[in-house]
């Protein structure tokens, strides 16, 4: 095998919309490190960039839930940037995520992936309106409906997130 290894393509080419959509992982990793740059020079929370995302929340559901280990793990990363610059207008997303961040994330054998959807959870949990109610009860309800009973209810997933949710709510 001589020569040099084969070019890696470039999808900075495609639309953020065809790169999200896209079937190679790579790809959509391209998309959500623009999209991380582009929440980080917004302007406002009611800046443009946001919009596409508040009204269809499926997205970044979708993102949080990618199918590809490393593809997920860069998608929470880039919900998280949306989530901390786009402010309070982040919690209409926040029913559509928090139940798949929770079924989808918390329970990742990647670190990464935990620690950054404990992150996001606390993102919205700190962007107000009763994001902490939200938040938890997502965890609840998936934990108790996996496991079937409140009895056998698995906190270890759920405990790093209630206790700075509490750390979190006594400093505000």
């Amino acid at each position: 095998m001589d020569g040099q290894p084969p070019q890696e393509e470039d999808f900075s080419t495609l639309s953020i919309e065809d790169r999200l959509s896209h079937k190679n992982w790579k790809a959509r990793v391209s998309a959500y490190e623009t999209l991380v740059k582009t929440f980080q020079l917004t302007a406002s929370e009611t800046d443009p960039a946001f919009r596409p995302y508040i009204s269809n929340p499926d997205l970044l559901k979708k993102i949080v839930t990618d199918s590809n280990a490393v593809a997920q793990e860069k998608g929470i990363e880039c919900v998280i940037a949306f989530v901390k610059f786009a402010g309070e207008n982040a919690a209409r997303t926040r029913d559509a995520v928090a139940p798949a961040l929770v079924d989808k994330c918390f329970g990742s054998t990647r670190a990464g992936t935990r620690n950054h959807a404990i992150e996001l959870a606390l993102q919205y949990v700190e962007v107000g309106n009763s994001g902490a109610g939200v938040v938890v009860r997502a965890c609840c309800r998936s934990y108790m409906a996996r496991f079937n009973s409140p009895v056998v209810f698995r906190k270890t997933y759920c405990l790093d997130l209630l206790q700075n949710s509490q750390r979190l709510l006594q400093g505000l």
